[in-house]
């Protein structure tokens, strides 16, 4: 199986490195494509740079290319309150016989 970038959508807020060991900054999905995405990282004081063909940190491709250059875009962190929040109503969904509209 080959490999497929996750999941994302334009407009999402992802973490933008610049390199492996760089601090993460926020940025904003502009252009989703098959491997990569296109993406504005916010600079404070300075607005933001457009940042073009950036791979998932995760993606294989990146191994012996030079497409580190680019940088590299994850997912945000998932907040682990929401994830509870999340577990809990389905658990209520559950108990009060599913979700019926």
């Amino acid at each position: 199986m080959s490999y497929q970038m996750p999941a994302v959508e334009l407009g999402q807020t992802v973490i933008y490195r610049v390199h492996e060991n760089a601090e993460p900054i926020m940025a904003f999905v502009t252009k989703v494509g098959r491997e990569t995405i296109e993406c504005w990282s916010l600079s404070p004081g300075y607005g933001g740079v457009e940042r073009p063909s950036v791979h998932h940190k995760d993606d294989p491709a990146l191994e012996n290319t030079n497409l580190k250059a680019y940088g590299t875009w994850e997912h945000l962190p998932r907040d682990p309150r929401i994830a509870q929040l999340s577990e809990r109503l389905s658990a209520l969904e559950k108990s009060l016989g599913g979700n019926k509209k």
